[in-house]
């Protein structure tokens, strides 16, 4: 029996219909920077689509050399894990999705993992005060309130025209930074730095900042206080410059460094006596006196 003409472009369009080809998906939309701590993990959903309406399947591997690596990441679904395990200011996961047909689509992810070290300005002191005899002092406590030692982190006094130091505001010129490493958790370090025919900056409040060179569990307290300062009219430029006494009490070996020609020099053998630490933040051990100018 013969069919009729329309039975055959029927099966010709059910046939074309069947044989649409297959697209590869597409990454439709961005992941922004992942941050997870140390020991700790963070998911989040990579937007994916397909034009066939494919499932999709998904992975994902940390790019990286290192070994052990600073992370590792997880599928589950339409969900990536990552586990952070060792502190890195900055890398990058690839998420691929792949359809049936083996088509897939990558999207690259920057990941943060921060130590759970956090330096922090424990005190700041007078928090005003007036030139005398072209002499002044700033004094400060650092500590490292984390649970992790620290790494490098580099120390500077900053000029503000209002109580509020920031990064952002500039180092007060003249001065000169100091490289703190190797902090271990509740050990502190007091620094007295002792101006003497110091220069009006032009700023009145002065602070102490410090700038970590790995991932910090909480950036939001490296700096101090900003302590006022009245320079009188009469004070006039001299030819000395700053000079700065630090006090440590590190049960890890706790190096510092400073910038600008000043050597390092042992701990006293008969230190004075350093003033009250506020403890109410962190243990803190006594005091034990080092001296760098």
């Amino acid at each position: 029996m013969s069919r009729p003409w329309w039975f055959a472009i029927a099966a010709i369009v059910w046939t074309g219909a069947c044989d649409e080809p297959n697209e590869a998906p597409f990454a439709c939309g961005h992941t922004p920077l992942q941050t997870v701590d140390m020991g700790d993990s963070v998911s989040f959903v990579p937007c994916f689509a397909d034009p066939n309406g494919d499932a999709l399947t998904l992975s994902a591997e940390v790019a990286t050399h290192e070994n052990p690596s600073p992370a590792t990441a997880t599928v589950s679904g339409e969900t990536v894990t990552i586990h952070g395990t060792l502190e890195h200011r900055l890398l990058f996961l690839a998420v691929t999705a792949t359809d049936p047909g083996g088509l897939h689509a990558e999207q690259e992810v920057a990941v943060t993992v921060r130590s759970l070290h956090d330096l922090t300005v424990l005190r700041a002191w007078p928090d005003t005060q007036t030139v005398r005899d072209d002499y002044f002092e700033l004094h400060f406590v650092i500590a490292n309130v984390g649970s992790t030692n620290s790494a490098l982190s580099t120390w500077s006094v900053r000029a503000s025209n209002d109580s509020v130091i920031t990064a952002a505001d500039p180092v007060l010129e003249g001065d000169y930074h100091v490289h703190i490493q190797n902090m271990a958790p509740g050990d502190t370090i007091y620094m007295r730095n002792s101006y003497q025919d110091w220069p009006d900056p032009g700023k009145p409040f002065f602070g102490m900042c410090g700038v970590s060179e790995t991932p910090e569990y909480n950036l939001e307290n490296n700096c101090s206080k900003g302590l006022r300062v009245v320079f009188p009219d009469s004070m006039t430029r001299g030819s000395r410059g700053p000079s700065s006494v630090w006090y440590g009490s590190c049960t890890t070996p706790c190096r510092t460094t400073p910038r600008g020609g000043f050597p390092a020099r042992p701990p006293f053998s008969s230190p004075p006596d350093p003033p009250p630490v506020d403890t109410s933040r962190a243990d803190t051990d006594e005091i034990r006196a080092r001296s760098i100018r």
